[in-house]
């Protein structure tokens, strides 16, 4: 999983926010702390700039893929995926604080060393770093922050994941049903199914208020 992050970066921005993948930041202090908030979640506020730098760099996206062919429809639904996942990471970012689980800056550092997009010759090169960084529109404390809070949530949901397990009756009442299918397969289909609820009742127990600005009934 690790290194398909690292190899991976530019993707993750884009395909995941908009399919809204549960990957895996605290944001940006003067972003999260911005007076003009788009969602608070338990508190923490989620600035409207933050979602203004995701929202305009995947609509630049998505009309180059679908050649400029993009409606009022896709755009509102674009909104309500990048506002999920930056409440979904929010969430994930202050249980994994609850727990007690922690991410130091050598992490961090080794993490954003390792990824083959900022390399040169199996090298890190900071000149590819800042170069990836400008496309983004991002800072480099930015980016270094929400990378931070994706680790929080890598390894939560790595520590959750593990802690679920497939009994060997619930395998046997599978095969009845598929004789092909993969033990391992269907041990990852329960974790993910499982992490998912996990999630849907962390958030129905949270505080979470949209800016009466923003057109969102539902989560």
């Amino acid at each position: 999983m690790m290194n398909f992050l690292r190899k991976h970066t530019r993707i993750i921005f884009i395909i995941t926010i908009i399919a809204f993948i549960s990957s895996l930041v605290p944001l940006v202090p003067h972003l999260f702390h911005s007076k003009d908030y788009i969602v608070k979640v338990n508190g923490a506020k989620i600035s409207e700039n933050l979602f203004n730098l995701y929202y305009n760099h995947l609509v630049e996206e998505y009309r180059k893929i679908t050649n400029n062919q993009i409606t009022e429809k896709d755009l509102k639904k674009l909104q309500d995926r990048i506002i999920d996942f930056l409440v979904r990471i929010e969430i994930s970012y202050q249980q994994a604080k609850l727990y007690g689980i922690t991410v130091t800056d050598k992490e961090l550092k080794t993490y954003l060393q390792s990824m083959e997009i900022f390399k040169s010759n199996n090298t890190f090169d900071k000149q590819k770093y800042y170069s990836f960084l400008k496309s983004m529109r991002m800072t480099p404390k930015e980016y270094e922050t929400l990378s931070k809070k994706l680790l929080y949530t890598y390894k939560l949901e790595t520590i959750l994941k593990f802690s679920i397990k497939l009994w060997n009756y619930e395998f046997e009442e599978a095969l009845k049903q598929n004789p092909s299918i993969i033990k391992r397969s269907l041990s990852m289909t329960k974790a993910n199914f499982t992490l998912n609820e996990w999630y849907s009742n962390i958030i129905k127990n949270s505080k979470i208020t949209y800016n009466k600005t923003i057109n969102k009934n539902t989560f």
